[in-house]
């Protein structure tokens, strides 16, 4: 497995243990760490798709466009 791929579903795992926890200020840590391993553009597409599953058409539209 590739280590960007890794590093992703780590970051993937801790982000959603900070919602778990109702903790957003772990949660900004994880997202800004995520951001210096993997660059903007990939955490940007990274919540986008696992966001996807929780958002409405319409949400997903606003975020979008």
């Amino acid at each position: 497995m590739p280590q960007d791929t890794r590093i992703a579903l780590f970051l993937l795992g801790e982000l959603v243990s900070a919602l778990r926890a109702n903790d957003p200020d772990l949660f900004k840590r994880w997202l800004s760490g995520g951001v210096q391993d993997l660059g903007e553009p990939a955490v940007t597409e990274l919540l986008l798709d696992w966001l996807d599953s929780f958002l409405t058409v319409e949400e997903q539209d606003s975020l979008v466009g």
